[in-house]
Parts: structure tokens; sequence; C-alpha cells
């Protein structure tokens, strides 16, 4: 594993920033980007995490998408986001401001959490799984979607040369200049560890964990289960 503390750290306040700009495209955009996976990756997370009566933490939830998706399971989402604008456009009633390093939730609050497209915007990605294990439940289950860092490095290569050009134009033509604002997506790619590494990191922090990789590893849904 790289000796970098895996998060984005200084670039984390630009990233957000970035975000909150693209809103009104956030969905459509993002399934583009996704080559049309997303819905796929969110409802394998969901399913292995949210069951029906269920609290589930949607950790990054932005404007609730995959808080629909837990929704529509039968479990009560509870969304947590650093912009306030991402949870206002949410529409759902239990939406907290907060980041992931400092959960303002008691421990063992969650049955369950979920993650889509987020984890990787952790400031201090260790800090934030330590906050999530305080959270659950014993048991409880974690997956989160994402874009993946394939191991293979000729495959990394090629990932990285998509996400260097082709999520700004995705961008632009789904919603005009503030659309480029998802070339952030490259420089959050850049700080991510490798698939293999960040299974490795959720079992010591959380528990048990696997991989499911798609597109040749680019992009990944990781099913995880806090520890007894």
């Amino acid at each position: 594993m790289s000796h970098r503390r895996p998060g984005l750290q200084h670039k984390w306040a630009y990233v957000v920033n970035s975000l909150q700009e693209i809103v009104p495209s956030y969905e459509q955009a993002s399934s583009r980007i996704s080559l049309f996976q997303d819905r796929r990756m969110r409802a394998e997370a969901v399913a292995f995490a949210a069951a029906r009566g269920d609290l589930v933490l949607d950790l990054g939830a932005g404007p609730g998408t995959m808080s629909k998706v837990v929704a529509r399971a039968g479990a009560d989402p509870v969304l947590l986001d650093a912009s306030r604008v991402m949870l206002k456009a949410s529409g759902f009633p239990n939406a907290v401001q907060g980041v992931f390093e400092h959960l303002p939730f008691r421990e063992g609050a969650f049955d369950g959490a979920v993650s889509g497209f987020a984890v990787r915007d952790a400031h201090d990605l260790p800090v934030a799984l330590t906050q999530l294990r305080r959270v659950l439940k014993p048991g409880g289950k974690f997956a989160l979607c994402d874009l993946g860092k394939p191991d293979d490095p000729l495959r990394a290569l090629a990932l990285a040369l998509y996400l260097r050009v082709m999520p700004g134009i995705i961008g632009l033509a789904s919603t005009g200049r503030s659309g480029l604002r998802y070339g952030s997506l490259f420089d959050t790619y850049n700080l991510v560890l490798h698939n293999s590494d960040l299974v490795g990191l959720l079992v010591r922090r959380l528990g048990p964990a696997s991989i499911h990789e798609m597109q040749m590893g680019g992009a990944i849904v990781v099913k995880c289960e806090k520890a007894q």
C-alpha cells in the first residue's frame, strides 16, 4: 500500500465545491460517465447492506440518488453529506450536513450503511472508516459502489486516460460550462487506492470484505460486514 495516507487531504474542499456546482445534472451526467452501469451498481450495493425496516446511513448522499434505492428496498435512509446544497436537492427529511471523519451519530445507531460514488471523496479515509465502524451495529453491513483503480498498471492507465478527457466532455454536453467541473473526477482518481488496497483497508478497519469488479476493474462494488 502507498505510504501516502488515503483520502483527498488538501484537495477535499476543491472537490466538494466542484460537486456543488453540478447538482442539476448530477444524476444524468454521472450515469453517462459510468457508461450507464450506475443503477446496476447501486442496486447491488443496497441489496447487500439494506433490509426492509433497517436504518441505513447513506455516506456522501449528494442529491439522494442512493437513498432512493434504499427507500425502495423498504429501509429508512439517513443522508449525510458535506454539502447543504446537495442535501436540499435530495428532498429527504432525514438529511444531516457533516463529514465522514466526524459522524454526528451515536455508537451502533445504524443497521447498515451505503455509499454511492462518494467514499473516494473522504478527506481521511482511515478515519472515516473508523467512524463508520463506530456507528454501525455489530454485524452491520456496508456496501459502496464507486470508480475503481485496477491493480493492473495498464488497465489503471487506460481508465486514467478516460477520466482525464471524458467527464468534462460529458458534463459540458449535459449542463454547459458548469459541467466542466466533472473534470475533478480525474483529480480524485489520482488519489484513490488501488482496488486490492481498498479492500485491505476495509478488512482492517471494519471486517471481512469482498469486491465485484466491472469494466476491467474501473467500476467496483465492495461489500463489508462489521466484525463482531
